[in-house]
C-alpha cells in the first residue's frame, strides 16, 4: 500500500460517501473507487461495506483506521522532523569549553541559546584550552568556547567578549585587605599559574601584565585548571593572576582583587569552516548576540 490509498481511505471513512470524500480529496470518484478496491485487494479485506446510497466500514476497516490515522500522523511527523534538522531548528550540538569559560561566558550563552532553541540538544565538554583545535579536528565536539589560540586556517573564529586579570591572594595576605592591589608590589611573592602548553595565551597575558609592572614572576607551581590554582593560593602556596570572572568562585580563604593596567583577555567560539551540522549557524548566531562592542566581529 502507499500513503495515497490510506489518504483515500481515511478520507472515505470519515465522510461514509464516496461524493464527498472525492471531494475532499479534489479528485473525481472513479480513481477514488479504484484505489480503494486496489488497497482491498492488497490487505485480502473488505473495509467497507457498499450500499446503494452509503458505505459503511466492516469490522476490518473500523481497525485499519486507527492504524491508518496513526501512520498518516507519524509521516507528517517525519516529514516536519526532517524539515527542521534541514533548518538547524532540531538536532544536537556539541559544545567545548574552557573551565575559565564556565565562569563567564558559558552560562549566558547555554541560557540564551537554549531558551531560542528549545529544540536542540547542547552537549557541553569541559576541555583544556591546548586540546580546543584538536578535538574539533576530530569532531569530537562541533563548536569550541575559549581564547583564541592562533586561529588555524580551517576553523572559524567570532570574538565575543574581552576580560581584565584580577589578582587571587590568600585572605590573610597583608595586601588582602583592598578592592584593588599595585602588581609591583607581588614582584617578591611566588606564583602559580598555568603551564604556557596548556593556555597559551592566559600564559602570557600573565607574563605581560607582570612585565608591563617591572619584573618576572617567580612561578612556583604549574597546574592545568584555575580552580586548582586558586585553591592552591588559598593553602598560602602563593599568588595568583587570573580572568576577573573567576572571582565568582567566592572561595573563603582567598581573595580576588582588581588590578590596574591589566591585559584584556579575550573569548569567543571556534567552529570547523566545512562542518555541515545546521544547528551550528544558529548557535553562532545566538553567540553574536552577547559580543560587546568593544570585542568587534571575526
Amino acid at each position: 500500500m502507499d500513503f495515497r490509498q490510506l489518504r483515500y481511505f481515511v478520507a472515505l471513512a470519515e465522510t461514509l460517501h464516496f461524493g464527498r470524500a472525492a471531494e475532499r480529496l479534489h479528485i473525481t470518484q472513479p480513481p477514488l473507487s479504484r484505489q480503494i478496491a486496489a488497497l482491498e485487494n492488497k490487505l485480502s479485506v473488505t473495509l467497507f461495506a457498499r450500499h446503494s446510497r452509503h458505505v459503511e466500514l466492516t469490522s476490518a476497516g473500523a481497525d485499519f483506521y486507527q492504524h491508518a490515522v496513526r501512520l498518516l500522523a507519524d509521516a507528517e511527523r517525519a516529514g516536519d522532523s526532517a524539515r527542521a534538522i534541514a533548518a538547524g531548528a532540531t538536532g544536537t550540538l556539541r559544545l567545548g569549553f574552557a573551565m575559565y569559560a564556565a565562569f563567564s561566558l558559558l552560562p549566558r550563552l547555554v541560557r540564551g541559546f537554549s531558551t531560542a532553541q528549545p529544540r536542540i540538544t547542547l552537549g557541553l565538554e569541559e576541555i583544556l584550552p591546548r586540546d580546543m583545535d584538536q578535538a574539533l579536528r576530530e569532531q569530537r565536539i562541533d563548536v569550541g568556547l575559549g581564547m583564541p589560540t592562533g586561529r588555524p586556517g580551517h576553523l572559524g573564529y567570532k570574538p565575543l567578549v574581552r576580560e581584565p586579570l584580577c589578582a587571587v591572594l590568600p585572605a590573610t595576605h597583608t595586601l588582602a585587605g583592598g578592592a584593588t592591589v599595585d602588581v609591583r608590589l607581588l614582584a617578591d611573592e611566588p606564583f602559580v599559574t598555568l603551564p604556557r602548553t596548556t593556555a597559551p595565551v592566559l600564559h602570557e597575558a600573565v607574563l605581560a601584565c607582570c612585565g608591563a609592572h617591572g619584573f618576572v614572576p617567580r612561578i612556583r607551581l604549574e597546574t592545568h585548571l584555575q580552580q586548582t590554582i586558586v585553591a592552591l593560593v588559598a593553602e598560602g602556596l602563593g599568588v595568583a593572576l587570573v580572568p576577573a570572572s573567576l572571582a565568582r568562585l567566592r572561595m573563603d580563604d582567598v581573595v580576588f582583587p582588581a588590578i590596574d593596567h591589566s591585559p584584556s583577555i579575550e573569548q569567543g567560539v571556534y567552529w570547523r569552516s566545512n562542518d555541515d551540522n545546521p544547528c551550528l549557524a544558529a548557535f553562532i548566531e545566538s553567540a553574536a548576540s552577547l559580543a560587546t562592542p568593544a570585542t568587534g566581529s571575526a
